[in-house]
Formats: structure tokens, C-alpha cells, sequence
């Protein structure tokens, strides 16, 4: 049986049916084992580049791109959900959330 451009990252041609298919190595997938698998997806427009490994873009990290990073970090229990972007507690203001407000 052949499968047409062959399988790549050690996939293995297959018959299924009478068609040649790709049998894929663990961590990647496509017809033939052309693309990688990231179990997690890539999220923040990241790209898969190997088995479980995200690309990600300026800003973002951790293993899915799941993580923003705040250059200046958020103040006084702030969160990162953007990068660069603080949201601030209740109390606390500003750009990093620095400021504290009056109750």
C-alpha cells in the first residue's frame, strides 16, 4: 500500500480499506503525520510547533499560551489577563493598580 507523499515523523502507511493512510507516532497527527498535536491546543493565536509544544505570541506564555505578562507587574493582588493590562481589586486603581482608594 502507499500513501501519497509518504508519512512523515515516523508514521507508518496503512491500509484502511484498500487506501494508504497514515498511522501516526504519538504527538502527531494530519494525513500524513505532517502536523504536530498539542493535546492542551495553542490558545492566544499560538502555533503547535512539536508534540505539546506551543509557539506562542509577544505576551503570552505557559504551555498553551494561556499565561499574559504584565511587563510592570499588577499591584496589590491585581491580575494579568491581557498583556500589559492590570485588573484591579475593588480598592485599587491605576495602571498597575498602585493606587489605593479611599473606602
Amino acid at each position: 500500500v502507499s500513501c501519497a507523499g509518504g508519512c512523515q515523523n515516523s508514521g507508518e502507511c496503512i491500509s484502511l480499506n484498500g487506501v494508504g493512510k497514515g498511522l501516526c507516532a504519538s504527538g502527531w497527527t494530519g494525513s500524513r503525520c505532517q502536523e504536530a498535536a498539542c493535546p492542551k491546543g495553542c490558545w492566544s493565536n499560538g502555533a503547535c510547533v512539536a508534540p505539546g509544544i506551543c509557539r506562542c505570541p509577544a505576551g503570552w506564555v505557559g504551555g498553551a499560551c494561556h499565561l499574559a505578562v504584565c511587563k510592570l507587574p499588577c499591584q496589590h493582588g491585581g491580575e494579568c489577563p491581557a498583556p500589559n493590562v492590570c485588573r484591579c481589586r475593588l480598592l485599587c486603581s491605576g495602571t498597575q493598580c498602585a493606587k489605593k482608594r479611599k473606602e
